[in-house]
């Protein structure tokens, strides 16, 4: 036979002697009761391990946000020196295409004096004849005009030389 005591729990019962065959004393819990101590017990050592988990990985966020950051700022960073060092060497070189297409500019100027100057020394004035090598001419400078390179016409050139060379000697 089970007594039921007063000792704080309604569902606690003292055992008898005659119930487990021996001296037994103390507090026996029903299944159902130990049943939902366990379950609070597993829940709150789940929860505690969830906490654990979700503290541990918010962190983990966390730092992968704050490195990220800091990889978009030092990206940024080495972008803008990028930039502008490349622009620097821009306006570098476009200083020195300026620098260049002026002495060019200069020299063709220079040339023509030059060629007018000892024209009228060696030649006197000589009215330039109409139709002389007019078509290397025309080779030549449609050459220029299109390429701009003038090793790649040479080969005009060579026949606009032969070709006035041969006018003069005609003179």
């Amino acid at each position: 036979v089970t007594q039921s005591s007063n000792m704080g729990n309604r569902t606690s019962r003292a055992s008898s002697p005659s119930s487990s065959g021996g001296e037994e004393s103390g507090l026996f819990l029903t299944k159902d009761l130990q049943g939902k101590i366990n379950s609070d017990f597993d829940s709150l050592l789940l929860q505690s391990e969830w906490n654990t988990y979700r503290t541990a990985f918010l962190q983990r966020y966390n730092q992968r946000q704050a490195n990220y950051a800091q990889h978009e700022i030092q990206n940024k960073q080495k972008l803008e020196a990028l930039s502008s060092q490349a622009k620097l060497v821009h306006d570098n070189l476009d200083e020195k295409v300026n620098d260049a297409q002026s002495k060019i500019a200069d020299l063709e100027v220079q040339v023509s004096h030059d060629v007018e100057r000892l024209s009228k020394k060696f030649e006197g004035d000589i009215p330039p004849s109409e139709g002389v090598c007019l078509d290397a001419r025309a080779n030549v400078s449609q050459c220029y005009n299109a390429l701009g390179d003038s090793r790649e016409c040479q080969i005009f050139a060579r026949r606009l030389e032969m070709c006035v060379t041969e006018a003069l000697a005609k003179k």
